[in-house]
């Protein structure tokens, strides 16, 4: 990056790509455990893209994944600011949105933002115009849920293995099958959840001190500040929004505010939802129908 710092980008490419698809993870877990988990060689997003011709990268952002740490992770989380900030983040996507075009080559370039990776994308627009092809902002919201780290600390925050689990299901409707819902009879839920967990763990995101002893497994999740509102009406290439129904992280009200701000004509966003998956629809049974309304939007434009 301009700093110095060093980001780990994750590629799944076909022969010959004529274009490429940028995707940002969300505010707790890094590229691979989101788009490309070791459940299945062709589970994830990433080889669903390149499958169709698509070239797919998936930043891990600062903080996360295998990405150079911040210094401050090294300490406890009380003892320093956060250091990390959409600005700074949005900075590194387009220094990556650059070297995608001049140094790989694409004119075409798509980005998909995955719930924090949707104010990732607010932001990259703040600061300049990325002339994305299209822009998907799955798993975001508007005026409905608070965003951005308390300034004055603390930097990150430790989370579980419990709690990574505990957030999955807990947004599955009572009394439906956890093993049907996640994996569609094609897998079980402990099989998906197990090796989804193992890519967040077994990287940089580890808690050095769990990682070393017997504790309960324990990952930094870091804090991002917010430092300006990072207004989607920005956002003026075709863009779409979609979420999933069985969201509770989200609510459609503010999928709705969000798809109502962006800056694009009526014609040229849409507003999609896919029934029956949770805040992780990407990772379960429904994540297929979601791969495809994505991609078919990518097509249109």
């Amino acid at each position: 990056m301009d700093d110095g710092h060093r980001l780990r980008v994750w590629e799944r490419s076909p022969e010959d790509p004529e274009e490429a698809v940028l995707f940002v993870h969300g505010m707790t877990y890094g590229g691979v455990p989101m788009f490309d988990p070791p459940v299945a060689k062709d589970f994830g997003w990433l080889p669903y893209a390149a499958a169709r011709g698509q070239a797919a990268f998936a930043p891990d952002m600062r903080g996360y994944g295998e990405s150079e740490p911040p210094r401050e992770y090294s300490e406890p989380p009380e003892a320093n600011a956060p250091p990390l900030s959409f600005e700074r983040e949005a900075r590194d996507l387009l220094e990556v949105t650059r070297w995608l075009r001049e140094d790989r080559g694409f004119e075409r370039i798509h980005y998909v933002g995955l719930s924090g990776g949707t104010w990732r994308g607010r932001a990259v627009y703040e600061l300049a115009d990325p002339g994305y092809e299209t822009v998907t902002l799955a798993g975001g919201s508007l005026d409905t849920l608070e965003v951005g780290a308390d300034p004055g600390g603390p930097a990150y925050l430790p989370h579980q293995r419990e709690e990574f689990l505990a957030g999955w299901t807990g947004e599955i409707p009572e009394g439906r099958d956890h093993d049907e819902w996640i994996g569609g009879g094609a897998f079980t839920a402990s099989e998906i959840q197990t090796a989804v967990w193992r890519a967040i763990f077994e990287s940089e995101q580890a808690l050095e001190s769990a990682s070393k002893s017997n504790d309960t497994e324990t990952i930094i999740a870091p804090f991002v500040r917010q430092e300006r509102e990072y207004h989607p009406k920005q956002i003026t290439d075709p863009t779409l929004v979609v979420r999933s129904s069985s969201d509770e992280t989200i609510s459609r009200e503010g999928a709705l505010n969000l798809y109502d701000a962006v800056g694009a004509a009526d014609d040229r966003k849409q507003y999609r939802e896919i029934a029956g998956g949770t805040h992780f629809s990407f990772l379960e049974r429904t994540r297929h129908e979601f791969f495809h309304a994505v991609h078919d939007f990518q097509r249109q434009h």
